[in-house]
C-alpha cells in the first residue's frame, strides 16, 4: 500500500460512511437487467457476491439476510469500516458473510470467483492503479456467466462539478480536520456564489451547487469533493480500460438511460441516425445530451458480447415481474404518475387496469404473464391481441423506469396487516440503530435504504414480531406518551387531554403500521403465499 492509498483510507477512518444499500447494485436487479438484453446469470439462492468497497457492509448484508444460502464477501480499505460491519454481522447472526479489510489492488485470482461483482462508489476516488486493479480483479474473478457493477463519476456533466471541487480545496484542502475543511470549502463556494458575476458561467455554476454545498450530508461532501481523488472520465474511456481487461459493456443499470426514445420522437430520430445502431455511441451521444455526471455500469466476460440483444424480446418481457405506485393525475383521465421515479404515465381502458393491477399488489410483485391473462379474462377480446397491448405497455414503463422488476417475485403480506411482523434482522439492527452501535442504514425488500425513522416507528420497529396487534402496540406507545418518552402535537401544541392523545396514539400507530407495509419493510409469512403462488397473484383474482 502506497502512501497515497493510506492516507485514503485515513479520510474513512477518521469519517466513516454511513454504510447503506443502493437498489441499483442489488443482485436481483442485475441478473434481471442482463436478462432482459439477452444473457441468464446464475440464479441467486447460492450465488457468490464480492463487493470491492463495502465500506461497513450495508449494500451486501440485506442480499445475504434475503438468501442465506448464498456466500457474501466484502473487501474494504478501512478498519473502523471493517470492524464495525463484522460486529453488526455477529450480531445479526449471519453466517454466509465475511468482510476482509485491505487493499483492492493485493487482490488476485486467489480469492475465488463470484457471479456478481459490485463496486459502488469507489473507481472515481482511488488512484489510478486501484482504478486498474478494479477492473483486473472484475475480469480474473468473475464466474464465466457472471456480471459486474461499477459505478463512476463522468464528463460532460462533472466538468462544471471540478470548479466546484477545485474552489473547496483550494480553501479547504488539508486542513487539520474534517469538520475544518469543510468549514473553510463551504465559505469558499458561498464567497464565489456571492461575488459571481451575474449571466457569467461560474455564476451558473454556483447557483447550481449551492444548496448541496450548504445542505449536503458532511461525510458526502468530504469524500466527493475534498477527497484525494476523484477522476471522472468519459463513458467510452471507462469502457476502452475495460475492454482491455477482456470486459464488454452489457448495459446501465438504470436502463431508462440507454434509450433514445426517452427524449422525444423527433431527438431520438436523430440520435438513431447519427449513432448507427451502436449503442455505446448511442449512450455517448446522450451522456453530452443530458450533461450527465454518474454511470452504473454493467459489465460481462467479452465472449459473451456477442449474446447481448439490445432489442427487447417481448417473451423475455413475459419473464418478469413487477412492482410499482402510481398515483392517478388531477389535469385529466388515464394520466398517472409513478410515485419513486415521477414518471408520468398515460393509459388505456386495458393498460389501466395493469396499472391497478400493481398498486393492488404494492409492494409485492405481479407475474407479467399472470397481468396478460388477467387482462385478457376481463376484456372479451382476443388473447393475442391483449397480450401486445399488454407487451407494450410493460415494455414502456421499463424503458421509462416507471416500474420495478426481477426474475423472482418479492412477496408481501396480505392487507389488512392484523399482526404487523417485520425481518428478524430489521428489528435487531434497528435496536443496534437506538443504540448507537451501528453504522448500518435500514433497508427495505426492494434493496432501499430507509437512513431515519420518525420516534414512533423507531419505538415500533424492534416490536414487530408478529406477537402483537394493532391494539397492543397502541398500549405500548401509551406508555411511553405516559412516562414521557414520546409526545404528540397538534397546532404546534403538545395533546395533554386524554381522549386525543389516545386518538393521536391509535391513528399514528396505525400509520406507522402502514408506512412500514408500504416501504417494504415487514415480512411475508408462509400464509400470504398458497400453492406456491405470489400474494400479489391472489389477490389480483380475488379482488378483480
Amino acid at each position: 500500500m502506497n502512501a497515497q492509498t493510506e492516507r485514503i483510507a485515513k479520510t474513512y477512518d477518521d469519517l466513516p460512511y454511513i454504510s447503506g444499500c443502493y437498489p441499483e447494485s442489488a443482485p436481483e436487479h442485475l441478473r434481471a437487467v442482463a436478462y432482459l438484453f439477452g444473457l441468464d446469470v446464475p440464479p441467486l439462492q447460492k450465488a457468490r457476491v464480492l463487493e470491492l468497497g463495502c465500506a461497513a457492509g450495508g449494500n451486501i448484508i440485506p442480499f445475504a439476510t434475503r438468501y442465506p444460502r448464498a456466500t457474501v464477501v466484502g473487501v474494504d480499505l478501512s478498519v473502523v469500516q471493517i470492524e464495525a460491519g463484522r460486529r453488526a454481522i455477529e450480531t445479526l447472526g449471519l453466517s454466509n458473510i465475511a468482510l476482509r479489510q485491505g487493499s483492492i489492488a493485493d487482490l488476485d485470482a486467489s480469492l475465488g470467483q463470484f457471479d456478481y461483482i459490485i463496486c459502488h462508489g469507489v473507481y472515481s476516488w482511488v488512484p489510478d492503479d486501484v482504478r486498474e486493479a478494479i477492473l483486473r480483479v472484475a475480469n480474473e474473478c468473475l464466474s464465466p456467466e457472471g456480471i459486474a457493477y461499477i459505478s463512476y463519476n463522468t464528463y460532460p456533466g462533472w466538468k462544471a462539478k471540478e470548479v466546484v471541487r477545485d474552489a473547496m480545496m483550494l480553501r479547504g484542502g488539508g486542513r487539520a480536520s474534517p469538520e475544518e475543511g469543510l468549514a473553510y470549502a463551504r465559505g469558499m463556494i458561498d464567497f464565489l456564489h456571492d461575488t459571481a458575476q451575474p449571466g457569467s458561467l461560474l455564476k451558473k455554476i454556483m447557483d447550481d451547487n449551492i444548496q448541496m454545498v450548504r445542505h449536503g450530508d458532511a461525510s458526502y461532501l468530504n469524500h466527493e469533493y475534498l477527497e484525494v481523488c476523484n477522476s471522472p472520465c468519459y463513458f467510452r474511456e471507462f469502457l476502452a480500460r475495460a475492454e482491455r481487461r477482456g470486459l464488454s459493456y452489457l448495459a446501465e443499470a438504470e436502463i431508462g438511460r440507454m434509450f433514445a426514445g426517452n427524449h422525444g420522437r423527433h431527438t431520438a430520430e436523430l440520435l438513431l441516425k447519427e449513432c448507427a445502431g451502436e449503442q455505446v455511441v448511442l449512450e455517448q451521444l446522450m451522456d453530452f445530451l443530458n450533461n450527465r455526471t454518474f454511470r452504473q455500469t454493467l459489465l460481462v466476460h467479452d465472449k459473451r458480447a456477442e449474446q447481448i440483444r439490445y432489442g427487447f424480446d417481448l417473451k423475455r418481457l413475459v419473464g418478469l415481474h413487477l412492482a410499482g405506485r402510481y398515483a392517478r393525475q388531477p389535469d385529466g383521465d388515464g394520466r398517472w404518475q409513478d410515485v419513486r421515479s415521477g414518471r408520468t404515465i398515460a393509459t388505456g381502458p386495458d393498460t389501466q387496469q395493469v396499472i391497478d393491477a400493481l398498486n393492488e399488489a404494492w409492494p409485492a410483485t405481479v407475474a407479467v404473464e399472470e397481468l396478460v391473462r388477467w387482462v385478457t379474462s376481463v376484456s372479451g377480446q382476443a388473447g393475442e391481441e391483449i397480450e401486445s397491448r399488454v407487451l407494450d405497455f410493460v415494455r414502456s414503463l421499463v424503458i421509462r423506469n416507471a416500474v420495478q422488476f426481477r426474475l423472482e417475485p418479492v412477496i408481501a403480506p396480505p392487507r389488512p396487516i392484523a399482526h404487523p411482523e417485520a425481518p428478524s434482522v430489521l428489528r435487531r439492527l434497528a435496536e443496534l440503530r437506538a443504540g448507537g452501535e451501528a453504522s448500518l442504514t435500514l433497508f427495505t425488500a426492494w434493496h432501499e435504504c430507509v437512513v431515519t425513522l420518525g420516534p414512533v416507528e423507531q419505538k415500533l420497529l424492534p416490536l414487530l414480531d408478529g406477537s402483537r396487534n394493532l391494539d397492543a402496540l397502541a398500549e405500548i406507545i401509551g406508555r411511553g406518551v405516559a412516562n414521557g418518552e414520546l409526545h404528540f402535537k397538534r397546532d404546534g401544541e403538545v395533546l395533554t387531554q386524554p381522549a386525543e392523545i389516545a386518538a393521536a396514539i391509535e391513528e399514528n400507530v396505525r400509520r406507522a403500521v402502514q408506512w412500514f407495509a408500504d416501504s417494504a419493510m415487514l415480512a411475508a409469512r408462509s400464509e400470504t403465499a398458497s400453492a406456491g403462488k405470489p400474494a400479489s397473484k391472489q389477490r389480483v383474482r380475488k379482488e378483480h
